[in-house]
C-alpha cells in the first residue's frame, strides 16, 4: 500500500488549479489585453480628435471642389449644359462623401444613427460657414487610428472623385457624326 501525505496533495491540487486558471486567462487574451496597453480617452481628448479629423476632412473637400470648381471655369470643348452637368453631379458626389465621413466619424465614438446624421449636418453647416474665412493653422496633432482610416479613405475617394470630373470636363468634344464619302462612280469608257 503507498501513502500520499495530505500535505503534498492539497499542493498538488493547488498548482494545478493554479496552472488550469492561468492557462484560462492567456486563452482568453486577458493578459494580452492588459499587456496591449490600450488606452481609452478622456472626453476632452476625443473631442480634440474629432475636431482635427472635422478640419483635415474640410481641407480635402475644399481642395476637392476648387478643383472640379477651377476645371469648370476653364473654356472647355464640351457644350456648358454638358460641363454643368458634370461638375454639379461632382460637387454633389463630393457633398455625400463628407457628410458619409462625418457620420461614420460620430458613429465610431458611440453615436447613434440619429445621433450622428445631426451631428454631420450641424457639423457641415459649421464648415460651410467657416469655408470663406481664414483659419488659424492649429498645432499638428496626430490622429487616431479609427479618424486618420475615415479621413485618409475620405481624400482617396474624393481624389478619386475629382479625378474623375476634371477627365470629364476636359475630355475632347466628341466630332459631329460625318458622311462617308461614297466612291464617285468613274464613267465607263465609250467605244
Amino acid at each position: 500500500m503507498f501513502v500520499l501525505p495530505v500535505g503534498l496533495v492539497v499542493r498538488t491540487v493547488v498548482v494545478v488549479l493554479a496552472a488550469f486558471a492561468l492557462i484560462g486567462v492567456i486563452a482568453t487574451g486577458t493578459i494580452a489585453r492588459l499587456a496591449g496597453g490600450a488606452v481609452v480617452a478622456d472626453p476632452a481628448t476625443v473631442a480634440a480628435q474629432r475636431s482635427v479629423a472635422e478640419r483635415d476632412l474640410e481641407r480635402g473637400y475644399e481642395q476637392a471642389t476648387g478643383q472640379v470648381r477651377k476645371a469648370r471655369g476653364l473654356n472647355l470643348a464640351i457644350s456648358a449644359q454638358q460641363a454643368d452637368t458634370i461638375a454639379n453631379k461632382a460637387l454633389a458626389d463630393l457633398f455625400t462623401l463628407r457628410h458619409s465621413a462625418l457620420i461614420t466619424i460620430s458613429q465610431s465614438i458611440g453615436g447613434s444613427a440619429d445621433a450622428a446624421e445631426s451631428y454631420a449636418k450641424s457639423t457641415e453647416q459649421a464648415l460651410d460657414a467657416k469655408a470663406a474665412q481664414p483659419q488659424p493653422s492649429a498645432d499638428p496633432v496626430l490622429l487616431a487610428p479609427r479618424f486618420y482610416a475615415i479621413v485618409s479613405r475620405f481624400n482617396q475617394l474624393a481624389t478619386q472623385l475629382t479625378d474623375q470630373a476634371v477627365a470629364d470636363l476636359t475630355q475632347a468634344a466628341s466630332p459631329a457624326p460625318t458622311p462617308s464619302a461614297r466612291p464617285t462612280p468613274t464613267p465607263s469608257p465609250t467605244r
